[in-house]
């Protein structure tokens, strides 16, 4: 079963600005971010349950490469990404480390 994606506005956002600074800092870059993180968010679209629950029902599948991981959430036959963070960036008490 494939679920659908659905990706919170403070998520694109969060991304998109790390996309901006890996790409000013190295040609290319921003994109090899971007084309990971689409990797991830269709692994998490086909097996959402591949990763393990991190706090209440929130789950945290980690980027290759990039030290960053997305944040979501099973609801249904959808999944919700919360957000991207890095993996060295302090944890929100909303969800976890």
């Amino acid at each position: 079963m494939t679920y659908r994606l659905r990706v919170r506005a403070i998520a694109v956002r969060e991304f998109s600005a790390v996309a901006i600074w890996y790409e000013q800092r190295s040609t290319g870059l921003g994109h090899r971010f971007l084309d990971e993180l689409q990797r991830c968010f269709l692994y998490i679209q086909r097996n959402p349950q591949g990763f393990q629950v991190r706090k209440g029902e929130f789950r945290h599948a980690l980027l290759e490469g990039f030290p960053y991981r997305v944040v979501y959430k099973i609801k249904g036959n959808e999944v919700y990404i919360y957000q991207v963070r890095h993996t060295s960036r302090r944890p929100g008490k909303r969800y976890g480390p």
